[in-house]
């Protein structure tokens, strides 16, 4: 049973830690491209024992569990001019995300078409 829980522990975990979650969906506006990079962390653990109490008798217990952490660490932006590789591990992610959007806002070019800027 142990070996079981096992498997189906890390078959799902290796699942969800796919090549999609490492680089993800590309974003397609105004002929820029950018593709988040993310840092993928996984981690698991399982356990059993048995034992036999006078009073209580014979029993046994098994378990397991798993965990998955993703985090942005880096966009790579694809334009007319070339590729480049705006990193996000100096400050927190997030953080640092945040200070780039109005960066990258910038360096798109104006929607002439009276739609949303990113159709």
């Amino acid at each position: 049973m142990l070996k079981e829980s096992l498997e189906a522990i890390m078959t799902k975990m290796g699942e969800l830690a796919n090549s999609k979650t490492v680089v993800g969906e590309p974003i397609i506006s105004n002929n820029k491209t950018i593709i988040p990079l993310l840092a993928v962390r996984m981690g698991f653990g399982s356990g059993g024992g048995e034992g036999n109490a006078p009073q209580q008798g014979v029993g046994h217990g098994e378990g397991g569990g798993g965990g998955l952490s993703v985090s942005p660490t880096a966009l790579i932006i694809i334009d007319e001019a070339g590729v480049q590789v705006y990193s996000l591990a100096q400050k927190g992610s997030i953080a640092k995300l945040v200070e780039m959007i109005p960066e990258v806002m910038a360096k798109m070019p104006k929607n002439d078409g009276g739609g949303s800027c990113c159709c």
